[in-house]
């Protein structure tokens, strides 16, 4: 099922390619938003545990998960109707797309964890 989400987020992605589109890094202990289009860092943000990022009505946001060691994490999106969608992703080298058409969302990232 996370396969077909992943496939899903990139294929929306590659058609939406005319918007904005935001870039962040999510490893261990930080939080690094790049400027999509140069790979430029723009903010680099230590965190521990759960962070939330928020998506404006037509824009892309490319959630890149890097942790160093092997790990899951749960990412939450929540839409303006409050409805959710939850999936648990490989937290070592994995990118998630969100659709340009999603309106104004909320992305939840867990802290990192072993198991599934």
């Amino acid at each position: 099922m996370k396969q077909i989400l992943t496939i899903c987020m990139t294929l929306i992605s590659l058609v939406s390619y005319s918007q904005d589109t935001l870039c962040t890094m999510v490893t261990r202990d930080e939080i690094i938003t790049f400027n999509y289009n140069t790979s430029k860092i723009t903010s680099r943000v230590s965190h521990d545990g759960e962070y939330t990022l928020r998506v404006e009505d037509g824009k892309v946001m490319c959630l890149h998960l890097c942790d160093e060691k092997k790990g899951y994490r749960d990412v939450t999106t929540t839409f303006e109707d409050g409805s959710q969608l939850q999936n648990t992703f490989d937290a070592f080298d994995n990118a998630i797309y969100t659709g340009e058409d999603w309106g104004d969302i909320t992305i939840s990232v867990s802290k990192a964890r072993r198991r599934k």
